[in-house]
């Protein structure tokens, strides 16, 4: 995490819970004024046959020094800088318009009704709300310390993972077939070469370059070889003689086919014998059962797109 994003998380974590402070202190500062101007309500209510109002219809003109010291006298009760009685008048008498931070209460009498006007001031920023916001300040900063802590954590375990599974990730088997030398070999142990002859090592080269061509194909011992896989057989058989191998004659792929399955066979045990789970990509299917079982089997390697063969020379 860099510096822009850690700030930006302290700054949101700030703005959240001040925010929510800010809410809290209003509405609860709402609340306790809303509940003093009902008190003072009642209380005015009952001191109001006591004070001497004036009166329209009686044409009295009532005493105003009276109602103000009633309404200081009231005020020194309250003892609040957020909430103060301006005064109380007659609803008849009331033309001044209020001031934003004033508000309206009518109380019914006998004589009609009576205007309360109080003064209420909102404080947002006390000496104990700023030191709130200063430990909102010093939560938010160890918070986003503390993110950014566990974020390079959790960066540096995934990592650690990832390097170890690059280590620890096998390197894939590669099957290698030289035709200068007329052998096999495997990438886990390229020392170990195993001669093959001619016959068997173009046959399971074809073999191999015809079943990756050919998805699912069935190949029965009890059939003539597919011509196209002799075609790719007798290619590499070409292939051998221009690379200067002495050949007597081009072999008959068609006969000994067992024959000539089991020497494939036996190379690639003794090639892959320190990779055994990797022979079944590699190895062509031994034929079991006898009759109509035996009829049904193929030799073709159905799983040799997922193998890996490297052919040097070809």
């Amino acid at each position: 995490m860099n510096k822009y994003k850690q700030s930006l998380v302290l700054l949101c974590l700030y703005l959240i819970l001040s925010s929510v402070f800010y809410i809290s202190v209003t509405q609860k500062s709402q609340q306790v004024v809303k509940q003093k101007i009902i008190q003072i309500e009642k209380q005015i209510a009952l001191d109001l046959p006591l004070l001497d109002l004036s009166n329209e219809l009686l044409k009295h003109s009532g005493n105003k020094d009276a109602v103000n010291s009633y309404i200081k006298a009231l005020n020194s009760y309250i003892d609040s800088d957020d909430l103060r009685v301006v005064t109380i008048v007659p609803k008849s008498e009331m033309v001044t318009p209020i001031k934003p931070n004033q508000i309206i209460r009518s109380l019914s009498t006998s004589s009609g009704f009576v205007l309360v006007v109080f003064s209420v001031k909102h404080t947002h920023f006390t000496l104990s709300h700023v030191i709130y916001y200063l430990m909102f300040f010093v939560l938010s900063v160890l918070v986003s310390f503390w993110i950014k802590f566990a974020f390079i954590k959790q960066s540096n375990k995934q990592l650690i993972n990832t390097e170890h599974q690059i280590i620890t990730e096998p390197t894939p088997l590669v099957l290698i077939v030289d035709l200068s030398d007329k052998t096999l070999s495997s990438s886990c142990n390229p020392e170990q070469k195993i001669s093959l002859a001619n016959k068997p090592l173009c046959f399971y080269l074809a073999l191999v370059e015809y079943c990756t061509n050919n998805d699912d194909v069935a190949l029965s011992h009890n059939k003539d070889v597919p011509g196209e896989l002799l075609e790719l057989a007798n290619k590499y058989f070409y292939r051998l003689i221009e690379l200067g191998h002495t050949v007597r004659k081009r072999p008959n792929f068609n006969n000994s086919l067992e024959k000539t399955l089991s020497e494939i066979r036996a190379a690639l045990d003794e090639v892959l014998n320190e990779c055994p789970e990797e022979k079944e990509l590699y190895y062509p299917p031994k034929a079991y059962g006898e009759g109509s079982r035996s009829r049904l089997h193929s030799y073709g390697l159905a799983n040799i797109r997922k193998g890996n063969i490297e052919i040097i020379g070809k």
